[in-house]
């Protein structure tokens, strides 16, 4: 199951039945005979009084409003996707005037769709009921990544939409040494990155207050969610250019414990989501190659605690192969002697190789068929009682 291409189908579907349902509404023409219309004088023929800097400078002024108008949304967008949009598309159909000169709110032709307004308020419903207990918010948060790329295809629909009937010789050229890209590009890129680090840091939280043992905290916490959302979407329309200074400041914030966070959110992912998936589709609990995703406990091996490996069999046993995003990473071997050795627990599986410099562990997603997993990767599964499995889930 790719969570990306689903939460595409999932936008195209929205729009493809925003757009059949949707019934626009012909202007009509009226003709009439012009008694006499005066001649208008040729304006191309008098002189420009601006200079062409002054030009530039109107410009770069109508484009950093524009940038201020897009950056503005994207702090209420990455907190809560699916309620932010559904936002957007009320303040562009019952804000009337308040919006004042806001381009990208009231002449969008995607917030301005009735259809795409009701769409998105039922899936935020949809999405936000479960997170209000414990027991549903696993299913929640299987479902969290989908919303948030669904959001960022979103915007950049609205975009593109919003831009369409600009000319191509009025398109602004952004040059970076060799590379050059459009300001429309550049813009997106921005935003992706902007959406992907706050969400980021949020679900990390939203799995930190799921595991405090106190009932009604998890409903609390998505109130105070749309909260948020809903207030930094009225900054954003009273002002977009302070809503940016605002969205600008809690992404530098989030991007300081970006990577430290993102290590463990992929944790929390694998450990908690990976073993829903397999319930939901069987065969994505059986093992197929002799490989296995694991996450080291500690620091290791020149990598910090909670870094995702792949652990594959080798000539001569073992290795990880760490996860980067560019570039092909040397493989570690596993230096033990030892045959590696799986303790299964309620929450997640320990391994270990006996004299190997830390262990490791691994999530529920082939508890049924762990003989199998065990015999293809050439382990050793500890039998033990139900009372002593572990339910530690160490964050640190």
């Amino acid at each position: 199951m790719n969570l990306r291409f689903l939460a595409i189908y999932l936008c195209v579907s929205s729009f493809a039945f925003a757009y059949a349902t949707s019934s626009p509404s012909t202007p009509s023409v009226y003709v009439t005979q012009a008694e006499s219309v005066p001649k208008l004088p040729d304006l191309s023929q008098l002189e420009d009084p601006l200079s062409g800097q002054d030009h530039l400078m109107a410009d770069q002024l109508a484009s950093s409003i524009s940038n201020a108008e897009w950056l503005g949304v994207m702090a209420p967008i990455a907190i809560s996707p699916f309620f932010g949009i559904t936002c957007l598309c009320g303040m562009s159909q019952f804000g009337g005037e308040a919006l004042g000169t806001n381009s990208f709110i009231s002449s969008n032709p995607v917030l301005n769709n009735p259809a795409v307004f009701w769409i998105f308020l039922a899936l935020t419903i949809f999405t936000s009921l479960p997170r209000l207990t414990k027991v549903s918010k696993p299913i929640a948060q299987a479902i969290d990544q989908v919303e948030a790329y669904s959001g960022i295809i979103t915007l950049l629909i609205m975009r593109y939409m919003a831009n369409s009937g600009v000319p191509e010789d009025t398109t602004v050229v952004m040059q970076m040494g060799m590379m050059s890209m459009s300001a429309d590009v550049l813009m997106s890129i921005a935003a992706i990155i902007n959406i992907v680090v706050i969400n980021t840091v949020k679900f990390f939280f939203e799995i930190m207050v799921w595991l405090i043992p106190i009932p009604f905290v998890d409903a609390m916490l998505e109130a105070a969610n749309k909260a948020t959302c809903a207030g930094l979407m009225a900054i954003y329309a009273y002002s977009p250019f302070l809503a940016t200074i605002m969205n600008l400041i809690l992404f530098a914030i989030c991007l300081v414990a970006f990577f430290w966070i993102r290590r463990r959110v992929i944790y929390a992912k694998a450990l908690l989501i990976d073993p829903l998936i397999a319930m939901i589709s069987p065969s994505f609990g059986v093992p197929k190659k002799s490989e296995l995703i694991v996450f080291q406990k500690g620091r290791a091996n020149g990598l910090p605690a909670k870094q995702k490996l792949r652990l594959r069999t080798s000539t001569d046993g073992w290795e990880l192969i760490p996860y980067a995003l560019f570039g092909k990473p040397d493989a570690i071997a596993i230096q033990s002697e030892k045959r590696g050795k799986i303790k299964p627990g309620w929450l997640m599986n320990e391994l270990s190789f006996g004299d190997a410099e830390t262990e490791y562990v691994f999530s529920k997603r082939y508890s049924n068929h762990l003989d199998e997993l065990a015999q293809e990767m050439q382990l050793e599964i500890e039998r033990h009682e139900e009372g002593e499995k572990t339910l530690d889930m160490d964050f640190a």
